[in-house]
């Protein structure tokens, strides 16, 4: 639609990558098939987003920031399931549905991996992930369900290392549920 203006454009070319990604894989991530997949002019990411790499800088950041987003409701879950059920599944979702996405294209272009680590470091994905888990850990204390005498803010930060680092060392797979909980429980003393 030439000419027409879209003000859900950037989601909706987001949505587009993210079908590309699981159908074609990073290598399928090209400027054709991202406009021809979400029905817009060709040369859209080259005037919205300087360009393809642009484009998907944009989108990485994009997906580590929706993940994050999808975390921040694992305070309100203190008191309520088990503990290290709720880290676990926390976790399991910031990674495989955020890192996922951002991990294959940097595998794919290494030579985006700065301008995509700069744009989420800008972005404190990662910090803001670890003040999530602090201030969840923080609340299962308030609630009796984890020692008073525990570092919190550390915690949190051992935990997401812990899971970043096993993240990028599976190789682009999904992180494996058992695994991250035995991690989980071991830092937590569980």
């Amino acid at each position: 639609m030439r000419g027409v203006p879209r003000p859900d454009l950037r989601p909706e070319l987001f949505a587009a990558a993210d079908r590309i990604l699981v159908r074609d894989g990073a290598a399928g991530l090209t400027s054709r098939a991202i406009t021809d997949e979400a029905g817009c002019a060709k040369g859209i990411l080259h005037n919205h987003f300087d360009g393809l790499e642009g484009f998907l800088v944009d989108y990485a950041a994009d997906r580590v920031q929706r993940a994050v987003d999808q975390l921040s409701s694992l305070p309100d879950r203190a008191g309520q399931g088990d503990v290290l059920d709720n880290l676990t599944e926390a976790a399991v979702t910031l990674f495989n549905s955020g890192a996922l996405p951002t991990a294959a294209l940097i595998s794919a272009r290494p030579a985006l991996a700065t301008r995509i680590g700069t744009a989420i470091a800008a972005d404190s994905a990662l910090s803001a992930s670890e003040q999530i888990f602090a201030g969840y850990l923080s609340a299962e204390q308030s609630a009796g369900r984890l020692p008073s005498d525990q570092d919190t803010h550390t915690l949190a930060f051992a935990l997401v290392g812990s899971i970043h680092h096993l993240f990028f060392t599976s190789q682009g797979a999904e992180l494996d549920p058992a695994r991250v909980r035995q991690i989980i429980r071991t830092v937590l003393h569980l």
